[in-house]
């Protein structure tokens, strides 16, 4: 649909939603209801508890590590997996459903084997982007966890499944910090 239809079937003006389009307006919820409507999709606001969704890591750990704050990308992930570990099945699903940004970054891989372990133990389904994010299983790779270059010391035999298919050196006690 075109701004202006969307404009006039839902009572919001152009330039309003072209400034709610282009980030610079955020819109109450009765406002973002009335756009839903119009272009035939629900809008179901959720209480996320403060929890970070695995499209917000993505976003945040990429600009950790575009400024070499490799500690703090680190403490993202974790956060992201006690995040989904501390969340019901439902939950899990809204906080992985929404499609990170592709970086080309191997932290996109790590995200979607953590969304895929998380949601696995709560036997929910996958995200579409989950399953389509395959990773490298033969070009290991394992995330800096501190500011400073180390040796990896992480044997991918000791990752958990989704972790090892696509190449993600991270040991499962890594993951138990809930």
């Amino acid at each position: 649909m075109s701004l202006r239809a969307v404009a006039a079937a839902s009572g919001v003006g152009a330039p309003s939603l072209s400034n709610i389009e282009n980030g610079r307006r955020d819109p109450s919820t009765s406002t973002v209801d009335r756009i839903a409507n119009v272009i035939g999709v629900r809008f179901i606001p959720i209480v996320d508890n403060r929890r970070l969704s695995a499209a917000d890591a993505v976003d945040l750990i990429e600009e950790s590590t575009a400024n070499g704050r490799f500690a703090d990308a680190y403490r993202l992930f974790l956060q992201l997996a006690d995040d989904l570990a501390a969340s019901n099945a439902v939950e899990r699903i809204l906080l992985a459903a929404e499609e990170p940004r592709r970086t080309g970054s191997r932290w996109l891989d790590a995200i979607a084997a953590l969304v895929e372990q998380r949601l696995g133990e709560a036997h929910a389904p996958l995200p579409t982007w989950v399953a389509a994010n395959i990773g490298a299983s033969d070009d290991v790779w394992e995330p800096r966890r501190t500011d400073r270059a180390l040796p990896s010391f992480t044997d991918i035999a000791d990752a958990p499944e989704p972790f090892r298919r696509r190449g993600i050196a991270i040991d499962a006690g890594e993951l138990g910090s809930v």
